[in-house]
């Protein structure tokens, strides 16, 4: 527009003279002077760009747009009254300091756009961040710090011109963007060359109209008439006063705003960092990354970075301000009525010198910041979906093209295995986590500065939930559950990084995140940002590698990793503890990373080859990442546990099925839930695998407590379907052992329903039964379910012999059951045809003749095939029959009979308690602790005692079978346990019987060798009176108390004593014990040796130092006996010590 108006008048002196008069009298007669006027943009463009002397000048010379300057005086400075008069009273300052200021303040900042820079309102969430250099050059050090430029200035990185401590810098954290980065300020050489044109020009026009008026006044003639005498004063003195206005309200103006300049003292970058998706003035900004160094070996001049702030230096200075405003407007006057009474020559010229210099002061500001400056063009669409820039920026800082988290191995010393590499210089990955916790510092709202919170980024959120949960999970461990924990736990993770220029394998390193535990309110705590540090640089490449599956959904792995979740195991404990909603399925292994995640993206298009068990979730990227990191710090806390504890127990569930539930794992999963990292099924799946993987996860099966105590409940309430159906459910989802358990538990109680039950009972009882026979319920559960499985899945070859075993051994039950039962008769051709038969398999066990085996079968069938009240046995009960049972089954491997036999018994036990007692010690003595565990399961009094009052535990003593003795230990046996008649213990048995071995071995299990109290006697004190040299040696080398009391106060050298056992007298006394010892009657061992013929003795005690003094409850000394008895040599020896 500028450029046009101005060629149009270039070419205006060839127009013919009377067209000139009727263009100069309409148009540069009345338009020109006007346009000074005019021209707001420009004007406040330049206004608020202003920030020196010469700037002013330049604004003020041949000036543009003077009604903007005067009123953008008004607006910054002026009154109430003034900014009414303008139309302005309801503006807030800040309106005004947006448009016409270069400062910046806590209600005016600036923001990137994509063609510069925009000054909004309030505060908006930009970071200026400042790198440097730092460390010791004599010493060879050179790190880079990142912090704000007010921490630079503290440091002293930095330093500002006038010596003012960063204390007095305000608004040092609210970036100046216009000033430092939007405009390239021009050398200051054409700012000169500007004002010199401006200066020529204006003269230049002031002396053309002189000459106009006084050298060739007939020429330059007004409407054909010299112009008037007060044209030219006039001009001069309104060009002067409209100069010196201009000049002031610029000055004002730039006065209004302070500027502080600051230099760098060591190399150094500024980074301004904006985040995208950001709503301001009802515009919305993307994210903006840009940069400028200083002082450093790229930086072509020593730059200052200007800190522009608000300054109220002309508040309430009104007469400054009037008369700006007043020389303003009068310049504008005079000039305007001189111009009027002057040739239209003049006018133009100055109008011309008003266009060039609006064109030059545009020049001088027209070198702008490129939009190709933002480093995050590459990475807008990216960026737009997840708002982490904070992640990008520190990946830029420091040159790392991709961070990953590897799984820890099961083993810590695979850390120095081939494949990974932990060395002190290589911590990239230390650098890049400590980069972005730095920046994540500045960031958020625990910054003491006016930086705004970038508090609701998706990935701060999602850190801060983890970092919630980290917490409150230590807390409920090391409180409500009273784990060990000490004051601090490290968390390792293993950290992968590759450089952008790395060519070789990226290097793997170890990182280490430390929890403390406060001394004063005794939480813990993990450092946030460090957290928030590790999930966004990992969320970050993970997405920039999946930036290509848009289609694709977000899979969690079964189990911990890729072996195990293709494990049949899985698949069950899955079904058995985290199925709520979602089934796990199969999906290609080859479309996730396993060597770093426990998910990833998977697609039903690719639906070929699975082989990876996974559960499709609905939580986005950022919290599949987070859960991960929590399974890693799961995978080590669990580490400080021997068991998980808590009470475990099945209950309804929905659609007439069942939960596993276990209560502490009831309180792992409220916290996932409590911070919001997920649902209970994620939160299972984060628990149960790690859980097992430590070998933690509880038991459940069907003879656990609960579970049997919920099926007595049942069977009390006449519901037998419901707990046939529970221990059914159990069958369908358990592994191995506890997979047998419930098959034989479930086997028992269709048994029991046949046997015992009512019309009900019978029928579910058969119905159960029939189910078992035909097939395998787990392999029929999962085929099924019509979920895709390999084939054979939760059917080996080793699984169908078993279960072939079993069916047959039920099936023989159940034969007999139907027929010992009237009411169940019709039941046994349904049965048979499903393969039960009358008579088991003609095997017999090791060393078992045939008449044995009959009578085993016999036996067996006596107990498991009638009711309670039907079974008749004509012998002694325990007695040899049932040990031959047991043995056959045994040796003959049908464990489901044997299991029913010993569960039988141990209910049987509540009333006959030998029957327990008969059936550990059938167990142990044949060493199988496969039997011990079944009765331990099911209750059986481990210390019941038979007919002889002898506990299992006495009875393996006295038959010296240690391997026995060891599983009665290991299965809970009480090693201090005495008898009801006797009061001795295992202990001291094997003393009284001098089994040396024994002793040895329950010592070694920790055993009490001085096991006291009311009516027992210690082992050393049995052991003398038996006369056992070498098992009192053995004990008293074991630390046994030498001076134990036995019977009638009798200590064990009293005993050897009255045993006339020298040797042990001997030994006694060279182990310290007390020689004065009295019994119930006062008499000491001296007194009785003296009665006794044995001078020996009588020696040892004298010459070991007994006291012959002493006298018993009679008034006798040791003489007085000798005396009594006649014992002549003793007499001699008594006296002769008496005398010394």
């Amino acid at each position: 527009m500028l450029s046009t108006l101005f060629l149009l008048f270039v070419f205006v002196p060839f127009v013919a003279a009377d067209n000139w008069d009727d263009f100069t009298n309409n148009l540069a007669t009345d338009l020109a002077p006007l346009i000074t006027l005019f021209g707001e943009r420009l004007t406040k463009q330049f206004l608020s760009e202003s920030i020196s002397i010469l700037d002013n000048v330049i604004f003020a010379l041949s000036p543009l747009g003077v009604l903007t300057a005067v009123v953008s005086v008004i607006r910054i400075c002026g009154s109430s009254s003034l900014r009414a008069f303008v139309g302005r009273a309801q503006e807030g300052p800040a309106e005004a300091e947006c448009e016409l200021l270069p400062c910046v303040s806590e209600s005016t900042s600036e923001l990137f756009n994509d063609g510069g820079i925009t000054r909004v309102f309030g505060r908006p969430k930009i970071v200026e961040i400042v790198v440097w250099e730092d460390g010791d050059p004599k010493l060879g050090e050179k790190k880079m710090k990142v912090g704000t430029l007010k921490e630079a200035l503290v440091e002293k990185s930095w330093t500002c011109a006038g010596k003012l401590s960063p204390s007095q810098l305000p608004e040092l954290d609210i970036p100046n963007l216009s000033l430092n980065k939007g405009i390239k300020r021009r050398d200051q050489f054409w700012f000169y060359c500007a004002a010199l044109l401006g200066t020529a020009l204006q003269l230049g026009s002031i002396m053309f109209a002189a000459l106009t008026v006084f050298m060739w006044p007939e020429t330059f003639q007004k409407d054909d008439k010299p112009v008037a005498s007060y044209a030219f004063p006039f001009y001069v003195i309104g060009s002067t006063l409209l100069f010196i206005g201009m000049f002031f309200c610029a000055f004002i103006m730039e006065r209004s705003s302070k500027e502080y300049y600051l230099q760098p003292k060591k190399p150094s970058k500024i980074y301004w960092l904006q985040p995208g998706k950001q709503h301001a003035d009802d515009q919305v900004f993307k994210a903006f990354l840009t940069t400028k160094e200083y002082g450093g070996p790229s930086a072509t001049e020593n730059l200052s970075y200007i800190k522009s702030v608000r300054d109220y230096r002309f508040h309430r200075k009104y007469l400054q301000i009037y008369s700006t405003l007043a020389s303003t407007l009068l310049g504008f006057i005079f000039q305007f009525v001189g111009l009027r009474g002057l040739h239209a020559s003049v006018i133009l010229a100055q109008l011309g010198s008003t266009f060039l210099m609006a064109i030059v002061r545009t020049i001088l500001r027209t070198e702008r910041m490129a939009p190709e400056e933002n480093e995050f063009r590459d990475e807008q669409k990216l960026l737009s979906s997840t708002q982490q820039e904070l992640d990008c920026f520190a990946f830029h800082l420091e040159n790392v093209d991709s961070f990953h988290l590897r799984l820890l191995p099961d083993r810590p010393t695979t850390l120095s295995s081939p494949g990974y590499v932990s060395h002190p210089s290589l911590s990239l990955a230390k650098h890049l986590i400590h980069t972005r916790a730095r920046l994540a510092e500045l960031t958020s709202s625990s910054n003491q500065g006016l930086t705004v919170a970038w508090d609701d980024m998706p990935i701060r959120q999602v850190a801060q939930n983890l970092a919630r949960a980290i917490e409150m999970t230590m807390d409920l461990m090391t409180t409500s559950w009273e784990i060990d924990l000490g004051k601090t736990f490290i968390f390792n993770l293993l950290a992968e990084c590759r450089t952008s220029s790395q060519s070789s394998d990226p290097v793997i390193e170890s990182y280490c995140t430390i929890l403390l535990r406060g001394s004063d309110t005794l939480r813990w705590r993990i450092d946030v940002n460090e957290l928030e540090a590790i999930l966004g640089l990992w969320v970050w490449s993970i997405q920039k590698a999946n930036d290509n599956t848009p289609d694709f959904k977000l899979h969690r792995l079964v189990g911990l990793g890729k072996d195990d979740a293709q494990k049949e195991e899985t698949d069950l404990y899955f079904q058995k503890w985290i199925f709520r909603q979602t089934e796990a399925t199969m999906v290609n292994s080859g479309m996730m990373d396993f060597s770093s995640q426990l998910f990833g993206f998977a697609s039903s298009k690719h639906s070929y080859d699975t082989d990876t068990l996974a559960v499709r979730v609905d939580s986005n990227l950022e919290m599949m990442a987070a859960q991960d990191i929590y399974i890693r710090f799961l995978g080590q806390v669990f580490g400080h546990f021997k068991q998980l504890g808590g009470d475990v127990d099945i209950v309804p569930g929905p659609n007439s099925s069942f939960l596993a539930q276990n209560s502490r794992i009831n309180e792992l999963v409220q916290c996932i839930e409590t911070c919001d990292l997920g649902t209970r099924e994620e939160a299972l799946l984060c628990i149960v695998p790690t859980l097992n993987s430590r070998g933690l996860l509880p038991e459940l099966a069907g003879d656990s407590i609960n579970v049997r105590k919920r099926t007595t409940e049942y069977i009390g309430n006449g519901k037998w379907k419901d707990a046939l159906n529970l221990v059914s459910w159990l069958c369908q989802r358990s592994n191995s052992n506890e997979f047998e358990r419930s098959v034989y538990e479930l086997g028992y109680l269709c048994c029991q329903a046949i046997l015992e039950g009512d019309e009900n009972g019978r029928h579910e009882g058969s119905k159960h039964m029939c189910e078992l026979l035909r097939s395998d319920l787990r392999a029929q559960f999962f085929q099924s379910k019509g979920t895709r499985r390999p084939v054979g899945w939760m059917n080996s070859t080793n699984h169908e012999e078993w279960w072939k075993s079993f069916s047959k051994q039920l099936g023989w039950i159940a034969w007999h059951a139907s027929r010992n039962v009237l009411a169940s008769n019709w039941m046994q051709p349904y049965f048979e045809a499903l393969g039960a038969s009358e008579h088991l398999s003609p095997s017999c066990g090791a060393g078992l003749q045939d008449s044995d085996t009959e009578r085993s079968i016999r036996t067996l069938q006596q107990w498991l095939t009638y009711t309670t009240m039907d079974i008749e046995i004509d012998r002694d009960v325990p007695g040899y029959d049932d040990e031959l049972a047991f043995k056959w089954a045994l040796s003959n491997q049908n464990h489901a009979l044997l299991y029913w036999f010993l569960v039988k018994w141990t209910e049987m036990s509540k009333d006959l308690p030998s029957l327990a007692h008969a059936a550990y010690l059938f167990a142990a003595k044949n060493h199988s602790e496969w039997a011990i565990q079944v009765l331990c399961r099911r209750g059986a009094d481990i210390e019941a005692e038979n007919f002889e009052h002898h506990s299992v535990m006495i009875k393996l003593v006295l038959d010296q079978d240690l391997t026995g003795i060891q599983m009665m230990l290991a299965n809970g046996a009480s090693i201090n346990g005495k008898s009801k008649t006797n009061k001795m213990g295992p202990l001291e048995v094997a003393a009284e019987q001098g089994h040396n071995d024994t002793i040895s071995l329950l010592l070694d299990h920790g055993a009490e060798i001085d096991c006291l109290g009311k009516g027992k006697y210690s082992a050393l004190w049995w052991a003398t009176v038996e006369q056992r040299l070498e098992t009192v040696s053995l004990l008293l080398g074991r630390g046994a108390d030498i001076n134990t009391i036995g019977l009638g106060y009798i200590s064990p050298l009293y005993s050897a004593v009255l045993n006339q056992h020298i040797q042990m007298v001997d030994l006694l006394i060279q182990n310290g014990a007390k020689l004065n010892t009295q019994n119930d009657q006062g008499q000491t061992p001296v007194m009785l040796a003296s009665t006794e013929p044995s001078i020996e003795i009588v020696r040892l005690l004298l010459a070991a130092g007994a006291d012959t003094k002493l006298q018993d409850y009679g008034g006798r000394t040791a003489l007085d006996l000798a005396r009594i008895h006649g014992c002549t040599e003793a007499i001699v020896l008594l006296e002769a010590a008496m005398q010394s």
